[in-house]
């Protein structure tokens, strides 16, 4: 058996699971649209329609997201023919966790996790998985919140 390569094929089913940890569309597009405006000069704005067009992106979805990321403090709008989209002053302090909990509430890796969530199946004392996937919630928190934006470009 020495030298003999095995091939394994993992069906597409497996590599693609949506069980598995991942951000929304929402949260990627937030970040995209974050990223974007901390390319932009200061004092230059950046159009809504047009990085919806150049992105691919559904220009009423991301107005949903920018207006979150607004109402978070994190981008500001302009209105008016030389209106736009511009970042908060204080942009560079913002962590990656404040974008996405803008963007998709609070994070979580499980629903039971959620502020206000409470799993059926289990008692929040007693659960192995609950307290394993705590601790690796935990974590990823932190990760997010000492990723600052400044870092990020």
């Amino acid at each position: 058996m020495t030298g003999e390569k095995f091939l394994y094929i993992i069906p597409d089913k497996y590599l693609f699971d949506k069980s598995m940890l991942q951000f929304t569309k929402e949260a990627d597009y937030g970040l995209q649209l974050v990223l974007a405006l901390t390319k932009m000069s200061p004092g230059q704005l950046l159009s809504l329609k047009k990085f919806s067009q150049d992105s691919n992106i559904s220009f009423l979805f991301l107005q949903r997201i920018a207006k979150k990321l607004r109402e978070a403090g994190i981008i500001r709008a302009n209105k008016g023919a030389r209106g736009g989209y511009g970042l908060s002053p204080d942009w560079p302090e913002f962590s990656l966790r404040q974008v996405m909990e803008s963007v998709e509430g609070s994070c979580a890796i499980m629903d039971c996790l959620r502020p206000g969530c409470a799993c059926k199946r289990c008692h929040k004392e007693t659960c192995v998985a609950r307290k394993i996937f705590g601790e690796i919630n935990q974590r990823w928190l932190a990760l997010l919140s000492q990723m600052k934006l400044k870092e990020l470009i």
